[in-house]
């Protein structure tokens, strides 16, 4: 239950000399990770505080702080975390936290929405919470950079806007990264694809196929490239992984793997790596298979370039409504590129690069993440990427189309033998003989 009126003014009197007195013992404000050391020491400084506290309200015949627990929890979550967004950090089935301002919280859970009772006491504790979590990142928040992107010390993406660009409060968005899928075997029981559809992917990625994943925000991508990767075979293959924010976890799952992380720039604006430039050190590390978390740029062309060149099974996401919208989209980052290629030639770089293209899409209802479609681009026509649906959701289960993949050969031929790798599936061995 939150503290009354009074008592919020006493636990606010009882956090000021917290921080008073750890301002001499410890300096809290440059802890962006605090070990259990550290968290230890500032719960002890807080307990005794507290103590000393009631029992000098007893002696002014003052009733004792209420929910000992509750107030040693929240000074710590104040003086260490996030504040009162700190359960909502900890919470494990959060999703996403919105800020609204200081009287206006929300938190995503399964896909859902809903207005939680988290409030700050003023707009000036919600930014001076932000500021002290971006800092130590480098990051400033002010009237010259009212705008702010920053990775917590957990991997939660955290926007933040105050005016001018906002009316009159600070907005914060916390994107956290539940990796709920580690396997196919795990989208399977999640009710996110089929078992035949897990399988025909499983062989595909062991077959060397280029593989685009596309979907909405929050439709589950990240897992299902993680899940993908997983069913990479060999200890032939080296895997070099790239991402914005390290999500992915092939590097302690795969025996070779390496993972490469993008920076931000400093306050300055300066020390920043692109995604773009990893991709093109990737390519001096021998990777067999490059794999990036997310396409949203000018690097689209240096990936096209890397499935284009020797690199077979290199896979990464992009944000899309659709399969042959996510083409087009892709196509339209390469031409972003300073090399200036024209259409055309990109055009011919994505028909000979992606051979399939799995699209999520998050259900509004349900909050259920699922495969909506598994497309293979067959080549050009004329001068459009030209493909057709192996795999289409059809009352809510995702179904064969009954097309014939152009890939068959590759994923029963050779080494990717469909009886070595996956055992034996008479049904969908017909249906790719």
């Amino acid at each position: 239950m939150p503290p009354t009126a009074g008592a919020q003014e006493r636990e606010r009197a009882l956090r000021e000399e917290v921080r008073e007195e750890l301002r001499h013992v410890l300096d809290v404000d440059a802890l962006s990770e605090p070990g259990p050391a550290e968290v230890e020491r500032v719960r002890a400084v807080i307990a005794a505080r507290l103590d000393a506290f009631n029992r000098r309200a007893a002696s002014l015949g003052e009733p004792p702080l209420p929910d000992p627990d509750g107030v040693v929890r929240r000074i710590v979550d104040d003086i260490l975390g996030l504040g009162p967004l700190q359960p909502l950090l900890d919470d494990p089935t959060v999703e996403e936290i919105i800020v609204n301002g200081p009287h206006r919280v929300f938190a995503i859970a399964g896909g859902k929405k809903r207005l939680t009772d988290v409030l700050f006491e003023d707009d000036e504790e919600l930014l001076r919470l932000v500021r002290r979590a971006i800092g130590p990142l480098g990051r400033r928040l002010d009237e010259t950079s009212p705008m702010v992107d920053a990775r917590l010390p957990d991997g939660s993406r955290l926007n933040a806007v105050i005016p001018p660009l906002t009316a009159r409060w600070t907005f914060v968005t916390i994107r956290k990264f539940l990796l709920r899928a580690h396997t196919l075997g795990d989208l399977v029981a999640l009710n996110t694809l089929t078992d035949e559809a897990a399988t025909f992917l499983e062989a595909g990625v062991q077959a060397g196929l280029n593989v685009l994943i596309s979907g909405g925000t929050g439709s589950g991508k990240t897992t299902c490239l993680n899940a993908l990767g997983t069913a990479i075979a060999g200890a032939d293959e080296r895997v070099v992984t790239i991402e914005e924010t390290q999500e992915l976890q092939l590097e302690s799952m795969l025996p070779d793997c390496v993972a490469l992380q993008a920076r931000l720039p400093n306050v300055e604006g300066a020390g920043g790596i692109a995604i773009r430039s990893l991709v093109k050190n990737a390519l001096r590390m021998r990777p067999t298979r490059i794999i990036v978390g997310e396409v949203r740029g000018a690097e689209a062309l240096d990936m096209l370039s890397a499935m284009n060149s020797g690199h077979d099974g290199s896979m990464c996401t992009i944000h899309a409504n659709g399969p042959r919208q996510a083409l087009s989209k892709l196509g339209l980052y390469a031409m972003m590129a300073e090399e200036a290629l024209p259409q055309k030639a990109v055009t011919e770089m994505i028909a000979e690069a992606i051979n399939l293209v799995v699209h999520l899409r998050l259900e509004a209802g349900s909050g259920r993440r699922l495969v909506a479609s598994i497309y293979e681009v067959t080549g050009l026509e004329e001068d459009a990427i030209a493909g057709s649906e192996l795999y289409a959701l059809t009352d809510g289960s995702l179904r064969w189309s009954g097309i014939r993949p152009r890939s068959a050969e590759r994923l029963t031929a050779g080494r990717f033998g469909w009886e070595r790798l996956n055992g034996d599936r008479p049904a969908l061995r017909q249906k790719l003989d």
